[in-house]
């Protein structure tokens, strides 16, 4: 798979370039690589179970609504069966599924979570998809090049997604305080109302606010 210096590849990157979301007409998979994404798509709810279980061990999202949790989840469940779709076709993302992304980001914002956990959860995430493809590309015997290769998609698409959810973040965070509908201070990487963390019924009325 080639790429240009500087440039992320994977599921996320490669939606920059494409012209459409369907895969591209030059993509000759090497068959290791197929069977390992194949592996992959076969383990997206095992992942993503064991994602949200790092996510709740480190306390992330304790403060976060079931709605938000959930969004979590999806969105976790819909990048790692993005990233195996993509060893398999090279099809990207469609415009659908980056936009959810960045609703993630929007709600983050709204919600009062700082985007230091909405990173460390993107890095959970990350983690956990490198240890399950580990274990496939052990189990199925990959070529170390190939499981190398795959390791970098996968590496890079956290990257790539982090940066759409940041940015749809900050975007948010400027709606906010362009309308005045919540006084924010920002400390130590936390998202304050008032100067103090907000409680839940702050946080609804803040959401309100915003509609």
């Amino acid at each position: 798979m080639e790429t240009k210096a500087g440039v992320p590849i994977g599921a996320f990157a490669w939606s920059r370039t494409a012209r459409s979301p369907g895969a591209p007409a030059a993509f000759f998979a090497n068959p290791d690589q197929v069977a390992l994404g194949q592996a992959l798509a076969l383990r997206v709810s095992a992942t993503t179970r064991l994602t949200a279980e790092a996510v709740a061990a480190a306390g992330l999202l304790e403060l976060a609504s079931h709605r938000f949790a959930r969004l979590i989840h999806d969105v976790h469940m819909l990048t790692t069966r993005a990233i195996a779709r993509f060893l398999v076709t090279g099809q990207g993302t469609t415009e659908t599924e980056r936009s959810f992304l960045g609703r993630l980001g929007v709600l983050a914002a709204a919600h009062g979570l700082s985007s230091a956990a909405l990173n460390r959860s993107y890095f959970l995430w990350r983690d956990t998809n490198l240890r399950v493809l580990n274990e496939e590309a052990a189990r199925l015997g990959t070529a170390a090049p190939v499981a190398e290769e795959a390791r970098m998609i996968i590496r890079s698409s956290a990257d790539s997604g982090i940066l759409r959810i940041a940015r749809a973040y900050d975007d948010q965070m400027h709606v906010v305080l362009a309308k005045g509908a919540i006084p924010i201070a920002l400390h130590n990487g936390y998202a304050h109302l008032n100067g103090h963390a907000p409680a839940p019924a702050e946080v609804v009325r803040a959401r309100r606010s915003l509609a």
